[in-house]
């Protein structure tokens, strides 16, 4: 009787186990943030490829005066950030592109990151007093591989 209750219990605990699936999205494309409204907005993803990797990465958005916004990207497994930058309006430090006009400002950016590949990440957009059309950002997420290491060819 015992048997039968520990193999019951081991099967119910294999069955429990393999049923837990992480709901992250893989993400191989282009996926990004967008919002028009003050606060926080979030999403989970989850890289794809092997190794380590350059990741081309986009922000933008239009403040009014007084207003901001913010992009990070945190690596769930080191919990840590891995790119946060602050767009305010006014701020001549962090890539505006423009004058202020009509009473708002005009941030926009991009660059490059090192990502790992088969990694989760959370993206967050937080947003305080945005002008139309609002702010977002953004990640193109191509399959992360591991770039080749080049030979140096001798002449000899």
């Amino acid at each position: 009787m015992k048997k039968w209750t520990i193999g019951l219990l081991a099967i119910q605990m294999i069955l429990l186990c393999s049923c837990q699936k992480d709901d992250t999205l893989i993400v191989t494309s282009w996926i990004g943030l967008q919002t028009k409204e003050n606060g926080t907005i979030e999403k989970m993803l989850k890289t794809k490829g092997d190794g380590v990797g350059p990741v081309t990465w986009w922000a933008g958005g239009y403040t009014w005066q007084g207003g901001y916004f913010i992009v990070e990207l945190i690596d769930m497994k080191k919990n840590e950030t891995v790119l946060h930058k602050v767009y305010r309006y006014g701020d001549s430090e962090t890539g505006n592109d423009e004058l202020p006009k009509f009473k708002w400002w005009h941030s926009e950016e991009k660059d490059r990151i090192i990502l790992a590949a088969n990694r989760a990440y959370k993206m967050k957009l937080q947003a305080q007093g945005l002008a139309q059309p609002g702010a977002g950002w953004g990640l193109w997420l191509y399959e992360i591989r591991e770039e080749p290491k080049r030979r140096e060819s001798r002449r000899e």
